[in-house]
């Protein structure tokens, strides 16, 4: 039997969630809202689809790709957005053979798509046959004959009303058609309102919910229940309360506290700050209670943890590309440390440490850490030709030009306190306000200071500056001179 999804809401509803994509594609309770329906479609032995988006979702086939990860076979067409089906399957140059089944994939359903289909076999002289889920339009129908008016009934632009039969089967409908709405549907989902949708996670206490590689805490729900995505990470003092929704690839700091919210994935948020009946994107802060919608610049406050990735990528190829001009320039230095190392340690004038650099892999848990990585050092007591290799390492990616101390991994390893912990949050780099500021023989509780409070404080304006201070400092004495002669 084919299958029709229709999913061309435009989402004007539900901006800024739908200000790059579209309703269908939006993450519900860990899942793409579509997602629900093709694991409904599947459970009914139904195992191919047509799916038509509007132009806003043109990321629609990178995000579904063929369907694979459902067990499904999926094609994907593009519609002027919130069409009645009729105009679509106009343009189509074969119509859907009958019979068909015709339904939305930008609303939630919680029901057995099975039981329709065993209801309308019931009503086999009907040319169609139109679902309802306890007296509500359920956006379903299952079509024998020719195409005709039946089809308006799915409009999601004023729908018509429906005078032919109809199977009424128990569940309920979310229409999604507001913030209001989507807010509550998620807090169902995570509630157990909405029981026949397969919900990621597994139960780590009593009302508390949680997917793969997450770090949170029986402590952190205080009162309800609470749902959270995968690869996210709560402090031990976060408190949830009432019905939370925490998406994936969330990162939740000290004395937070969470009431009746929903957290969508890639989210920061800071210390200290208090939500209640609000819906959080990145940094878009929206009050389902008064309609406010908030644009956050503090990134202390709220963060887009994608837009951070993306900004650290684009960081570390203009480092890259820095650490290559500056061996460039550094060519005749290389010569001076190679003869000065020869004369002051002749026996080893070069060495070679291991250190925690800036690439990731996945240990055995499946977590991801920071690489371990190789770079030499001229055996001079001069730092500016001690460290020169480490060009090599920013130019691999090992390293920053701009950035934190690099340590050992046994050093990283002792970092046990949560202001510790907070020094790596900046990357590895050659230069930085430790190695230009702190002395090398300081206390290393120091210098963890110091580089916590640069991850803390992180702009590239400092960073410009710090460039420009490790520029100015190889004309002076501490570049060229051992620490006791400085």
């Amino acid at each position: 039997m084919d299958v029709i999804l229709l999913a061309d809401r435009r989402g004007q509803e539900l901006l800024p969630l739908t200000d790059e994509s579209c309703p269908a594609l939006l993450p519900f309770a860990g899942k793409m809202v579509i997602e629900h329906t093709f694991e409904a479609l599947v459970e009914a032995g139904l195992r191919q689809a047509h799916i038509v988006f509007p132009p806003e979702a043109e990321n629609g086939k990178e995000a579904l790709g063929g369907g694979e990860r459902w067990g499904m076979r999926l094609e994907i067409s593009l519609s002027r957005g919130e069409e009645p089906p009729l105009q679509i399957f106009a343009r189509w140059k074969q119509p859907p053979a009958a019979p068909f089944l015709i339904l939305r994939g930008d609303i939630i359903r919680s029901c057995r798509i099975g039981d329709f289909l065993k209801q309308a076999e019931a009503l086999a002289a009907q040319p169609c046959v139109a679902a309802r889920l306890s007296g509500q339009n359920a956006y379903m129908l299952l079509c024998r004959g020719p195409l005709g008016a039946y089809l308006n009934h799915l409009n999601w632009v004023d729908p018509a009303p429906y005078a032919n039969a109809e199977a009424d089967i128990p569940g309920v409908i979310a229409l999604l058609d507001s913030l209001r709405a989507y807010h509550q549907a998620n807090l169902d989902a995570a509630a157990g309102r909405l029981p026949s949708l397969l919900i990621p996670g597994r139960q780590i206490a009593l009302g508390l919910t949680q997917g793969r590689n997450t770090e949170a805490y029986p402590q952190n729900l205080k009162r309800g229940v609470a749902w959270i995505g995968s690869n996210s990470h709560l402090h031990p003092s976060v408190e949830l309360l009432g019905e939370v929704v925490i998406g994936d690839n969330v990162i939740i700091d000290r004395r937070v506290s969470i009431e009746s919210s929903v957290i969508l994935p890639h989210s920061y948020i800071g210390e200290l700050v208090e939500l209640r009946n609000a819906i959080v994107r990145g940094n878009d802060l929206i009050r389902v209670d008064n309609g406010a919608i908030l644009k956050i610049t503090d990134s202390f406050l709220l963060a887009d943890l994608k837009a951070a990735n993306m900004n650290q990528n684009l960081r570390s190829v203009l480092s890259r590309i820095g650490g290559g001009i500056l061996l460039a320039l550094s060519l005749p230095l290389w010569v001076l440390a190679f003869a000065a190392s020869r004369r002051q340690n002749p026996a080893q004038p070069y060495v070679t440490r291991r250190l925690r650099g800036n690439k990731i892999e996945y240990n055995r848990e499946n977590q991801p850490q920071r690489k371990e990585f190789s770079v030499g050092e001229w055996n001079v007591d001069a730092p500016a030709l001690r460290y020169l290799p480490r060009l090599l390492a920013v130019i691999s990616g090992d390293l920053e030009l701009i950035g934190a101390l690099p340590v050992t991994m046994e050093v990283a390893g002792h970092r046990t306190e949560e202001w510790q912990k907070l020094a790596d949050k900046a990357p590895a780099g050659l230069l930085g306000p430790t190695q230009l500021n702190v002395p090398a023989d300081a206390p290393e509780e120091e210098k963890l200071m110091s580089d916590s409070f640069y991850a803390s404080n992180f702009s590239p304006k400092q960073d410009l500056y710090y460039l420009l201070q490790g520029f100015y400092a190889l004309f002076s004495r501490k570049a060229w001179l051992r620490e006791s002669d400085r």
